[in-house]
């Protein structure tokens, strides 16, 4: 007789941030990143906005390090975190997939980082997952869980829930040194929508290329900045461009 259920397995301890672990660290972006540069005083983070860099570091024999910051799903806790990568290699590896046509932005397939070694030795592998829908799961968790990756320039918790009602906010008992900071911005479209119109996109080519042009004329380059109601008209545009190629091929 078994001293524990089938397929038990402990609790693992919530954390906020997401550390990359030996082997394979499997994660679905959820967000588009933040990006500074990162700096430690007294053992802990400062960080500067991309524009922002400081002149020379605080401690003279620790350079100031380049960051990304982004909301992910962790496979491997089952839970909404932040991922800061300062690896060079691993913000090469994803900015090549977000430019190549046959992978493109993030959000719509997982990546897997594997990590091998330690200190200087570290090595890692970063290879994306064949295009999947995320898990309506995994779309519900960040929705149930607001982040606010800026608050990491004030060193303060992006998970605070102040954030949600109010614009601005304190740092424990300290009003954040910028006092007044945007509210919480979150995708007008669902990563649902995204995957449903970016799928519906690439079955059309050219009306894609013509979407793409129409919208960066109007200073729009990602699909997560649509409103509402320009996502519905896409949409049907798409869905009429579509059936428009079906009924070519009938005829042709």
């Amino acid at each position: 007789m078994s001293f524990l259920p089938q397929n038990y397995e402990s609790p693992k301890s919530s954390n906020n941030y997401m550390k990359l672990q030996d082997g394979e660290n499997r994660i679905r972006i959820l967000s588009k990143p933040i990006l500074g540069w990162e700096d430690w005083q007294d053992k802990k983070p400062i960080r500067f906005r991309l524009d922002e860099k400081p002149m020379k570091s605080i401690d003279p024999e620790k350079k100031i390090k380049h960051f990304w910051a982004f909301i992910v799903w962790n496979y491997n806790e089952n839970q909404i975190q932040i991922l800061q990568i300062t690896q060079v290699g691993i913000q090469r590896s994803i900015e090549n997939f977000d430019k190549d046509a046959d992978w493109g932005a993030p959000y719509a397939y997982d990546i897997k980082i594997m990590r091998k070694g330690e200190g200087v030795n570290t090595e890692y592998a970063v290879n994306p997952v064949p295009h999947k829908p995320v898990d309506p799961a995994i779309e519900q968790a960040f929705i149930d869980r607001p982040c606010k990756l800026d608050a990491l320039f004030l060193n303060c918790d992006p998970f605070d829930k102040a954030y949600d009602s109010f614009d601005e906010f304190m740092c424990g008992s300290t009003i954040a040194p910028k006092a007044v900071i945007e509210a919480p911005k979150r995708s007008k479209i669902s990563i649902a929508q995204f995957n449903e119109l970016n799928k519906k996109l690439d079955a059309s080519p050219a009306y894609k290329a013509q979407i793409k042009s129409y919208l960066e004329s109007r200073g729009i380059h990602d699909l997560f900045d649509l409103s509402l109601e320009m996502y519905d008209g896409i949409l049907k545009g798409s869905d009429k461009a579509n059936d428009d190629k079906i009924e070519h091929k009938k005829t042709a």
